[in-house]
């Protein structure tokens, strides 16, 4: 029971996690509280929420995943782009994905500031950099992160990655970005091979 006597019916940590991704009310209206993550993303992609659906994606999965994605949807996406070298902010995020240590944290950071950190692949070496638990250099005081800074981040850099190129082939692209996470997830309810 609420102090002023009501009984409240507990919030399922779905909408919990809807509220802190700004899931929009549309998308909500279809959340139920049998609805298990996948079940609701599929449901998103479905009706073409895509926002909603990249939005919760980024928030579902653990920072170094959420990363990862990201990075293989800017992937996706640099693929078609041939010719073109790898931007070195992607090649900062990926290895940052590949070797989470504080080196290649800050190595993420300061080619994302030496480069537009406002591309998608700049935007993906900057979530890897607050992903880690002070933004402060080592000789200096701890100064953690804002709390799902790294979540908010991979999700704009995965949305803008979907229309900066062809926009109008966004939902295409965002499809593929989704059946992606959607294989991550998959993946990391696997029991671990012995």
């Amino acid at each position: 029971m609420g102090s002023d006597g009501v009984a409240r019916t507990p919030v399922s940590p779905l909408r919990q996690l809807c509220d802190r991704a700004k899931v929009g009310d549309e998308s909500k209206i279809l959340l139920t509280d049998q609805s298990t993550p996948q079940q609701f993303l599929n449901l998103l992609v479905e009706k073409e929420l895509f926002g909603d659906a990249i939005r919760l994606a980024a928030y579902l999965l653990p920072q170094r995943e959420a990363v990862g994605w990201g990075c293989l949807c800017v992937r996706h996406i640099l693929a078609s782009q041939k010719g073109k070298p790898l931007p070195n902010v992607q090649v900062a995020a990926e290895r940052w994905v590949s070797a989470p240590n504080e080196e290649n944290r800050w190595a993420a950071k300061e080619t994302a500031d030496k480069e537009d950190p406002k591309t998608p692949s700049g935007l993906l070496a900057l979530a890897a950099f607050f992903a880690g638990r002070s933004m402060a250099p080592p000789n200096l005081q701890p100064v953690p992160p804002p709390e799902h800074v790294t979540s908010e981040i991979v999700g704009g850099a995965v949305f803008l990655a979907g229309v900066i190129n062809e926009p109008e082939k966004a939902n295409e692209k965002y499809r593929v970005f989704m059946q992606k996470a959607s294989a991550l997830m998959a993946r990391m309810q696997q029991p671990p091979q012995q």
